[in-house]
């Protein structure tokens, strides 16, 4: 049998360690409680929610290809920075609507390719910190707390006004304080 192509393989892992973190999760009972003081996190926003649209200037193949370049940079940038995981995946979803008003099908094929292998990665990773906060939180270890408290704030930096991000805003300061003072 010959060796499956090598996104198979990622989207095999991806999917793994997806279903891990749902089993994880299901076994801790649901979602589980963050808490600091006596305030428990409110639910979390999606990272993905709406698709980019093409800009109305200039030709919609220049855009796309340009978008798509533009999303492969960035991609490789997140493990440096999350918030280059997002934009990476935006400006996959632009290439990809660009494409499609060119009318370049195999184009816009890859860009959601690339586009699905990026939102399985960074759901995945934004999973992880949040359970990693709800981890370090119960236990009280306020260094990896206020770790994944960052790491979160910057996967949600695109989202404006929601419960979540104002709730980790709110807890950065105390956990920066208990962090510090932490033997």
């Amino acid at each position: 049998m010959s060796e499956p192509p090598r996104i198979k393989r990622n989207a095999l892992a991806v999917l793994l360690a997806v279903v891990a973190a749902a089993v994880l999760l299901a076994w801790r009972g649901g979602r589980p409680s963050q808490r600091v003081g006596a305030r428990t996190a409110p639910d979390y926003p999606q990272l993905f929610a709406e698709a980019g649209a093409c800009p109305r200037r200039g030709d919609a193949l220049a855009n796309g290809r340009r978008s798509e370049e533009l999303g492969r940079l960035r991609a490789d940038r997140y493990a440096y920075d999350p918030r280059d995981g997002v934009r990476a995946v935006q400006r996959y979803q632009e290439a990809a609507a660009c494409y499609r008003v060119a009318g370049a099908r195999r184009e816009v094929s890859r860009a959601q390719r690339a586009s699905a292998t990026l939102i399985a990665r960074v759901d995945t990773d934004y999973a992880a910190a949040r359970l990693n906060l709800a981890n370090a939180l119960e236990q009280k270890r306020w260094s990896a707390a206020l770790s994944e408290v960052h790491r979160l704030l910057l996967l949600t930096d695109h989202v404006r006004r929601h419960e979540y991000v104002e709730w980790l805003e709110k807890i950065l300061g105390r956990v920066r304080a208990r962090a510090s003072t932490a033997p």
